[in-house]
């Protein structure tokens, strides 16, 4: 009997363990809900709606976060931000310290109030009252006007974007040389230049800020080399670079303050590709190798405009597209090739190119166009008329398929610019007169037609401002 005692005793202490165990938990778990505010954010989560719990176990470290990391702001317009600090995922109140990189562009005041000056880029920046951490709001500032060339009616053509539909209205079109093709504005929104394929020039031109008129500078145009095509300017304005087709070179040029040009220099490619691109820092030009199946990064020298040969992209298959998109975290480019589309890592310190991934499209490739958010990217396939969507992976680059806007293959498309705020993309046809208009889902990337304009005549490319 005594030892049926002792094991009933055993027994009666084993089922009350657990019931003491309990009674312990539920002690810290109010204790905790009362006095510690991070084990109350974990145990008791309805106290603390701004609290992440990944984010409190993936970055233990303080960070700040913005409503918005990148935005398109209408001249004249403005945009508050607002900046939130955590500290182990645990939101903290503090004040913040704002600046603007270039209060020409944009000012900010001490609540994140964002007003609008002049056209071009800008970085909002909020660091938190300690000092530990900051974050930065990419912010573009523009005008509504898209300028498109037209080459065989020898002009350049101006429309308006309406702010609220994103529709265009043609406002006007000016004489340019010979056959314009390239297009591109200086990043303030004061000069425009057509590199104009017949007459060998680069044509110049004051935008009026008010209206976006064009007037021909005084001194309209001025030699080009052989063949002159695609254009672009760095992103303090100071430079220009050209892709001459016909003497195979890429040919630089300084921005002059009343908007004409000076040669510089010019740098031989071999190859006759008039495509041509710039780096998001601005610190690179990429072009197509000499064999058409490499990219090829060249460093600016921002002291006198002049070019050194900095990377080399691994080799790829290419029957001589080229066409050039750039990440707008700047770690990624796209290059438009046959049969694939190939995706590199770019070091943005060297210039140097590595594979991150290729894509088999097998279909024509003219122009390209990414989404200032990052998310989206689109490939237009000249020859069989659709605008290809593929949705973009930013922590690594690669893409995929989406969706696509079909049913355009007699009209010739060439170019794809979309408006700063992600919201309508605009392309230039060379078949008729008509320019083609599309909302963008802000969510899937697709494009829906809002039908077309006229812009004046075939166009060849064109240019968001």
């Amino acid at each position: 009997m005594k030892a049926n005692l002792s094991n009933q005793s055993s027994d009666r202490k084993i089922v009350k363990l657990p019931k003491l165990l309990y009674l312990v938990v539920c002690l810290f778990s109010f204790n905790a809900c009362l006095l510690n505010p991070i084990v109350q954010s974990v145990l008791c989560p309805d106290k603390d709606s701004s609290f992440n719990p990944a984010l409190w176990l993936l970055s233990p470290n303080p960070l700040v976060e913005f409503n918005q990391s990148w935005a398109g702001v209408r001249k004249g317009d403005n945009l508050q931000l607002e900046a939130r600090y955590y500290m182990y995922g645990y939101r903290i109140d503090t004040t913040f310290q704002w600046s603007s990189s270039n209060t020409s562009v944009a000012t900010v005041d001490a609540n994140g109030f964002v007003q609008s000056i002049g056209n071009g880029k800008v970085y909002i920046t909020a660091i938190s009252g300690d000092g530990r951490a900051s974050a930065i709001s990419d912010i573009t500032v523009y005008s509504g006007f898209v300028y498109t060339s037209l080459d065989t009616s020898n002009s350049v053509s101006h429309l308006t974007m309406a702010p609220s539909t994103g529709l265009l209205i043609l406002s006007g079109t000016d004489l340019a040389g010979s056959g314009p093709t390239g297009i591109t504005v200086n990043p303030s929104g004061k000069f425009l230049f057509t590199g104009d394929f017949y007459s060998d020039t680069i044509s110049h031109f004051l935008i009026d800020q008010s209206d976006g008129t064009l007037t021909a500078n005084a001194t309209p145009t001025i030699p080009a080399g052989d063949r002159p095509r695609n254009l672009i300017t760095t992103p303090d304005g100071k430079y220009l670079y050209l892709a001459s087709e016909g003497t195979q070179t890429i040919r630089a040029y300084r921005v002059n303050v009343n908007g004409t040009l000076t040669f510089i220099d010019s740098y031989s490619t071999v190859i006759g590709q008039s495509q041509i691109q710039i780096s998001r820092n601005g610190n690179f030009i990429f072009y197509l190798s000499p064999t058409l199946t490499e990219l090829i990064s060249y460093r600016i020298n921002y002291s006198d405009g002049t070019l050194t040969q900095a990377g080399v992209s691994p080799s790829f298959s290419n029957d001589g597209s080229g066409n050039v998109a750039t990440h707008p975290n700047g770690r990624y480019l796209y290059v438009g090739s046959y049969p694939t589309l190939m995706i590199f890592n770019l070091d943005q310190e060297t210039g140097s190119m590595s594979f991150v991934d290729s894509l088999n499209h097998s279909k024509s490739i003219n122009g390209s166009a990414m989404h200032p958010s990052g998310l989206f990217y689109y490939l237009v396939h000249i020859n069989e008329g659709i605008i290809a969507c593929y949705t973009v992976d930013p922590k690594t680059g690669k893409i995929t398929y989406s969706s696509a806007a079909t049913g355009y293959a007699a009209i010739s498309l060439r170019f794809m610019v979309i408006d700063p705020t992600g919201r309508f993309a605009y392309v230039a046809a060379n078949n008729g007169s008509n320019l083609f208009q599309f909302s963008i889902n802000q969510t899937t990337g697709e494009l829906t037609s809002m039908g077309t304009v006229n812009a004046g005549g075939p166009q060849w490319n064109l240019i968001f401002l």
